[in-house]
């Protein structure tokens, strides 16, 4: 009994635990959010071709534990949640920091949210 309660304890242990938080600060004017599966444009390098304004600061926090790393693609689901909520139409200037404390892998993304000045969006 006593070995049987042993192994459950290192089976949730081993499982690990995982949260994802992220958020969104406008940098001037609100813009309505957009629906939850807006179509954003992630710029991973460079940016758009085309006039664009600056309107959110975008962050997203992953922490894993028992050394399973996160990565950008692993954070995108949540950066163009945050996007969509703060009413951007794509996302540039990405900075990731990776980092460790113990067991637990630390990963954070920040990113600007831009609104293109020459869209004429229909509701999504």
């Amino acid at each position: 009994m006593k070995q049987a309660r042993g192994l459950v304890f290192l089976a949730l242990g081993l499982c690990g635990c995982a949260a994802t938080t992220g958020n969104y600060r406008p940098l001037g004017e609100r813009y309505p959010a957009r629906s939850g599966h807006c179509d954003v444009v992630v710029f991973k390098d460079g940016s758009p071709d085309r006039p664009y304004a600056a309107i959110s600061r975008l962050n997203v926090h992953l922490e894993k534990t028992f050394f399973v790393d996160s990565d950008f693609y692993s954070a995108r689901g949540e950066l163009k949640r945050q996007a969509c909520l703060s009413g951007a139409d794509a996302v540039i200037d990405i900075e990731e920091k990776h980092s460790s404390y113990l067991e637990t892998r630390i990963y954070n993304l920040s990113a600007t949210g831009v609104r293109f000045l020459d869209n004429v969006r229909t509701q999504q």
